[in-house]
């Protein structure tokens, strides 16, 4: 029930706040006077475009006229994914764990298409829901260093040339920015420091005449996020939570929210809806959540519980 209430705070107060922003002097430098980004004709940068939201990026923006680079680590299924697309897909190989790597198929992406226009930092891991005090430390630095400095590398590599167009980046981050990662510390962490990497990005590149957001997901039905549930801490976790928060969307709708989010040059990209009006709150939200969870007893069963799964 205080999740509920807390949602419905959120949206409530979110709505307030977003309407008192919107009367501010630089309300219009912040809500919508950037000039929009059309896809058609420009060519996007996708890592982790294998599948998954990053693959359903690839085809809608191949479907409103862009040119797609499907970058990964498997070079067959982007190539399939390619074929299927058609012409103006092209699929290249890179490891976002390697900035070398990341480099050449930027490099072979503008020799290709002849630049960049839009980058999305999508590539990304989920590891095994387990706390901090189990948890292989091998398998928590490798988590942070793939969904943060991964990111981080993505947009170094890309930058040159996004900004030689006045572009966008568009990183993908999570919900897990703002909430509490109780058994996904490393995931949280990450995506806390996308959040923040994404917002001084778009500070930094302001004069440039380029722009960056920042994609809050929630649970969006793919592989990824099946294989997370089936874990049985996580299902003992979810058991606690509001349906509508861990029901996942279908990987349709996070697309096309992030297509319309580079159009619009948006600042922050939110699928499902009910994140957005928790964002100018997060200060309020994220402390209410910490105390939900610390005086729920089935969080605490399922913390203790996977404490004891052996490894």
């Amino acid at each position: 029930m205080m999740a509920n209430q807390i949602v419905d705070t959120g949206r409530a107060l979110g709505a307030v706040g977003l309407s008192t922003a919107r009367k501010l002097p630089l309300a219009g430098q912040i809500f919508g006077s950037t000039p929009r980004l059309p896809l058609n004709g420009r060519v996007v940068f996708i890592t982790g475009a294998a599948r998954g939201i990053g693959a359903e990026v690839a085809r809608q923006a191949h479907s409103r006229g862009a040119r797609v680079a499907l970058v990964g680590r498997r070079l067959k299924p982007l190539q399939q994914l390619a074929s299927q697309l058609g012409d103006g897909a092209a699929a290249f190989q890179a490891d976002v764990s390697d900035l070398d790597a990341l480099q050449r198929a930027a490099d072979a992406t503008v020799a290709r298409f002849g630049g960049i226009d839009v980058v999305v930092a999508n590539a990304g891991i989920a590891p095994p829901s387990e706390p901090i005090l189990t948890i292989d430390p091998a398998e928590f630095e490798r988590t942070v260093d793939i969904d943060l400095l991964g990111q981080w590398r993505t947009i170094r590599a890309t930058l040159p040339a996004v900004i030689e167009r006045r572009g966008h980046v568009l990183v993908v981050a999570s919900i897990y920015s703002f909430v509490n990662g109780a058994l996904n510390a490393s995931y949280a962490a990450s995506k806390a420091g996308v959040d923040q990497l994404t917002r001084a990005l778009r500070v930094e590149l302001a004069h440039h005449g380029a722009t960056a957001g920042v994609a809050y997901l929630g649970f969006v039905d793919t592989d990824l996020v099946g294989d997370v549930f089936e874990q049985q801490q996580v299902a003992e976790a979810r058991a606690i939570m509001p349906t509508f928060v861990t029901k996942p969307i279908p990987v349709t709708k996070a697309g096309r929210s992030l297509v319309d989010g580079i159009e619009s040059r948006a600042a922050t990209v939110t699928a499902p809806g009910w994140i957005q009006p928790l964002l100018p709150l997060r200060g309020l939200a994220g402390p209410l959540m910490d105390e939900f969870m610390l005086a729920n007893a089935g969080l605490s069963r399922a913390i203790r519980s996977a404490e004891r799964v052996p490894r």
